[in-house]
């Protein structure tokens, strides 16, 4: 076989394989938007159900265990399996040291400190949150 007929073939292989190569890379695409609009959209959330939780913690409501047992709790353990599908490890162990010390608080007898912990814990998840985002 000469060049010329190698490069027809080439030619007619590239023209059939082509249209086969942008679709596969289009919905590769695709799909990453998806997941970071998903993980875009858990992470608003989370932000927004952290902001609460220390804002109640700190309010210290007359009876602060049944108040966050009722909000607190399970809107996080929700938030939390939902992150466990589509967020980095860094945001899940700081969501897991959340959500620790949130059942730490509902047992707890010294409120403020856990108040505390529960602040600084969500100032950690909002720091992994802005770090994994930024990659």
């Amino acid at each position: 076989m000469n060049p010329i007929m190698w490069m027809g073939i080439a030619g007619i292989i590239g023209t059939a394989v082509s249209p086969w190569i942008a679709e596969r890379l289009r919905s590769k695409n695709a799909r990453k938007d998806q997941l970071m609009k998903l993980r875009l959209a858990i992470y608003a959330e989370l932000l927004r159900a952290t902001a609460r939780l220390a804002a109640q913690a700190h309010s210290g409501p007359p009876n602060p265990a049944a108040e966050m047992e009722k909000i607190g709790t399970e809107e996080l353990d929700g938030l939390l399996s939902q992150a466990k599908v589509v967020a980095g490890p860094d945001v899940l162990r700081q969501l897991e040291e959340l959500s620790q010390h949130t059942e730490s608080f509902n047992r707890s007898a010294d409120l403020a400190a856990m108040a505390g912990s529960i602040a600084a814990t969500r100032g950690k998840v909002q720091d992994a949150i802005r770090s994994e985002m930024m990659r």
